[in-house]
């Protein structure tokens, strides 16, 4: 049996994503409770976004890096990647967002990171190569940086931006007070920012444990308390549910 056998674990990442975690748990014996603390907010009208599409179709730039399966489904749609173009892809959840749509990434870095994918974009050679990052506003500067100190021409194009869920608020403070949950997930640092803004300083319920998919979205998640329970070591879905059955704290081992 597994030791989330019956945890009501909340997701907090809004569709499609989270009903990838959902199932995970649910194979995992636990009883997910979506309610996605932040929706996603298109940045580029039409014409903008054609004419970044048609630049890809042709082949204006060596490497696309993607660093979102959000990013892959805002862009990826009807455009496939010009002759020549090489992709990148920060895991395994945006690499299989990227086949799905047709394109064929490079093998995925050695940790799910941005740190990771920027030192794999440079050891492959960037220097004079031209790379598009489209990507979250407010993402990380990580990865452009790194690859303009070696030599890359970067593009940076915000493709959408997180903002928190307002219509979840009420749902997110009648759960915290009638029926906390077991678990708390957080599978980035806009999850922890949304949660923060729609809970009003209510802050994590004191019996909730609190997963999070990595140290980045670990980092956030410490201004809430005192840091989370659980940091998943493969920072993936996966990896992320693996993570809390593992864990010593897990109070649902029977």
């Amino acid at each position: 049996m597994s030791r989330l056998s019956g945890a009501r674990v909340l997701v907090t990442r809004p569709e499609p994503e989270g009903g990838g975690l959902g199932a995970l748990l649910r194979a995992a014996g636990a009883e997910p409770i979506a309610l996605p603390v932040i929706s996603l907010l298109p940045l580029l009208g039409g014409a903008g976004m054609e004419e970044l599409r048609a630049g890809v179709r042709s082949g204006r730039y060596d490497f696309i890096a993607f660093t979102s399966a959000n990013a892959v489904r805002l862009l990826g749609a009807e455009c496939p990647a010009g002759s020549g173009t090489e992709l990148f892809a920060i895991g395994p959840g945006t690499a299989a967002a990227a086949r799905e749509l047709g394109w064929t990434p490079r093998p995925l870095p050695q940790e799910y990171l941005a740190e990771s994918l920027a030192e794999a974009m440079v050891a492959s050679g960037v220097r004079g190569r031209r790379v598009l990052l489209p990507r979250a506003e407010g993402a990380r500067d990580v990865l452009p940086r790194a690859l303009q100190g070696a030599g890359a021409e970067v593009t940076e194009v915000a493709l959408y931006r997180a903002a928190a869920a307002r219509a979840s608020a009420p749902r997110l403070r009648r759960l915290l007070i009638e029926a906390p949950p077991d678990w708390v997930t957080f599978t980035s640092s806009s999850t922890v920012r949304g949660y923060a803004e729609l809970a009003e300083g209510r802050g994590l319920p004191p019996a909730s444990l609190v997963a999070c998919i990595g140290p980045v979205t670990a980092k956030t998640a410490e201004a809430l308390g005192p840091g989370p329970d659980v940091v998943a070591r493969v920072h993936s879905l996966p990896g992320l549910v693996a993570a809390m059955e593992e864990s010593p704290v897990n109070d649902n081992s029977g």
